[in-house]
């Protein structure tokens, strides 16, 4: 949910510091969703240099008062307050308006600089709405509890790294094209823009003459381009079905077009390799989160815009190939598409999506329980 406007929805408001740690706390939220969909949230981060996606609404937090018109507005029942300062004017508002709070991994250290009499007191009375705060190691446990929080509400629980919420899909359905393509390396190329759609095309017509077995599977970005990339295809002699028309692909199918932002579950589910679209041109790529989580390996131009977080992350594990030109490409598909690479990328993918599922799970939890949903409205 991105509207700024109050809901007769149970109504969470989220403030994260950075892209990473809200695109963790969005999870958090999107997955309490799916728990009980009366549930509606606000993400908000500060007003600084990073790039924040479309959904997130930048707050001053040195302004009490454009604050406080926002949180008159809004008028969260929740604050989720994650890796931001609780020493800023906007965090001292919660308090104010008496939005029970819950700390995640909160940074504390500037209270520390002030009077030993102004911690006793303003810093106290402050911290009040604080029902619960989560930390990421005992040490930082004894600085709340030295600003007035019970011991009993501060809980160690690690890092806060952002997951993903992934898409279904039809099992029988998987099954069936699993038959269908009986062993055929399989390679998924997502939200492809235009200018994108030629480079795909002729990657996979190079990487072919290696893996001759391969299928491509297309979605386009715009729909539009549909006509151009049919005309394309038949023009290089490729077989080409469509979602729309032919509803499967059959075991003589080479491209398959899928509808643009459909079934993305079941295309990832039976791919083996993911190109992300968007990646070697404008920068406006998918989450590579989700392949991961649904056992692609992945590959990517440079062009990685605000996902980079979790780009950088799976790089680091060894689950993306990154591209340095579009030439690139067609090389590394006809690579990659070696069994035991593709595996290999794969579960170190799945390692990179699992690592913070249990802080993910735990705060999904309280969330639900201080709203009074879920289960614990039952």
């Amino acid at each position: 949910m991105t509207t700024e406007a109050r809901t007769d929805r149970p109504l969470v408001w989220a403030h994260a510091n950075t892209p990473a740690a809200v695109d963790a706390i969005r999870e958090v939220l999107m997955r309490a969703q799916l728990s009980d969909p009366t549930l509606s949230y606000v993400l908000t981060a500060p007003d600084s240099e990073g790039a924040f996606a479309p959904d997130v609404v930048v707050l001053d937090e040195a302004d009490a008062q454009a604050g406080l018109a926002w949180l008159s507005k809004t008028s969260p029942d929740l604050c989720l307050w994650a890796q931001a300062s609780v020493a800023s004017a906007l965090f001292g508002l919660n308090h104010r308006r008496s939005i029970p709070t819950l700390l995640i991994n909160a940074e504390t250290r500037p209270l520390w600089s002030r009077t030993w009499l102004w911690r006793k007191t303003i810093a106290r009375q402050t911290l009040k709405t604080v029902f619960y705060a989560f930390v990421t190691s005992s040490e930082s446990t004894g600085s709340l509890r030295n600003l007035g929080l019970p011991a009993q509400n501060i809980e160690v629980l690690g890092s806060l790294l952002g997951g993903v919420v992934v898409s279904g899909c039809d099992e029988g359905e998987r099954d069936r094209i699993g038959e269908i393509l009986a062993g055929r390396p399989v390679w998924f190329a997502h939200r492809v823009p235009h200018q994108e759609m030629r480079v795909v095309i002729d990657a996979f017509m190079q990487a072919q003459r290696k893996a001759h077995r391969m299928l491509l599977i297309l979605d386009l970005l715009d729909p539009l381009g549909t006509e151009d990339c049919l005309a394309l295809c038949a023009e290089l002699g490729l077989t080409t079905h469509a979602r729309a028309e032919e509803g499967e692909p059959e075991t003589r199918t080479q491209v398959f077009l899928s509808e643009s932002g459909e079934d993305t579950g079941l295309w990832y589910r039976l791919a083996a390799l993911a190109y992300m679209g968007g990646s070697l041109t404008s920068g406006d790529v998918p989450n590579p989160m989700v392949a991961a989580a649904l056992g692609s390996a992945v590959v990517h131009g440079s062009e990685i815009g605000q996902n980079q977080h979790a780009y950088n992350r799976l790089r680091e594990a060894g689950a993306t190939q990154p591209l340095e030109t579009s030439q690139d490409l067609s090389q590394r598909v006809a690579a990659l598409m070696e069994p035991d690479q593709c595996a290999e990328m794969a579960a170190a993918g799945w390692e990179v999506v699992s690592e913070g599922a249990e802080v993910t799970d735990r705060l999904v939890e309280i969330t639900l329980q201080k709203l009074g949903l879920g289960e614990a409205a039952q």
